[in-house]
Formats: C-alpha cells, sequence, structure tokens
C-alpha cells in the first residue's frame, strides 16, 4: 500500500489524462469522459452530463496505447458539480473487476 503523507488516503492518486466510457445501472445508453485522476480505488472524471450522488455506473478505462487492457470498474458516485467551462467533474470510489 502506498500512502502520500499529505493525503489521508491509502492509495496515491495518478494524474491521467484519458478516454471514459460508462453506463448507468440499469441504462443501455453509452456515456463518455475524460479521466483527470485514479488510484486504486477510486476515479475523477469529468463529463458533459450531470450525475446523481450514490449512482452505480460501470467504468471502461482504455490506456489509448493498445498493450495495456482497459480497466474494467463498478464504481459509484460519491460527488458531481458543475465546473467552470458547462462539464461536470465527478468523483466516484470504486471496485476494480477481476
Amino acid at each position: 500500500m502506498i500512502t502520500n503523507v499529505d493525503d489521508h488516503r491509502s492509495f496515491t492518486r495518478m494524474d491521467v489524462d484519458c478516454g471514459l466510457r460508462f453506463k448507468m445501472d440499469g441504462s443501455n445508453d453509452l456515456m463518455v469522459g475524460t479521466v483527470h485522476n485514479l488510484s486504486a480505488q477510486g476515479v475523477s472524471f469529468v463529463t458533459d452530463e450531470p450525475l446523481p450522488q450514490d449512482a452505480e455506473l460501470f467504468i471502461e478505462v482504455n490506456s489509448g496505447g493498445g498493450s495495456v487492457p482497459p480497466l474494467m470498474a463498478k464504481a459509484q458516485v460519491l460527488r458531481c458539480h458543475e465546473a467552470n467551462n458547462g462539464e461536470y467533474e465527478v468523483a466516484c470510489s470504486m471496485q476494480i473487476s477481476a
């Protein structure tokens, strides 16, 4: 386990800039976003639509290179707020699929 002394999180966040596809639980509508940071237990991304707190998502994060398989996870929205540019910043906890 890696811990940052300036942060109370259990895992270090990595700043990334990559595509994200996701569906809300119970929906077949595929939505897209851009990941800003990622850790072993959470993800932060921006998207065009607001997402309700506690919504369950199924997410897929692509590495962009093709040599690394996509990260597939179940996520739960912790918070969502509108950014200055009209997009929505979303923070989720997640459980990575095996």
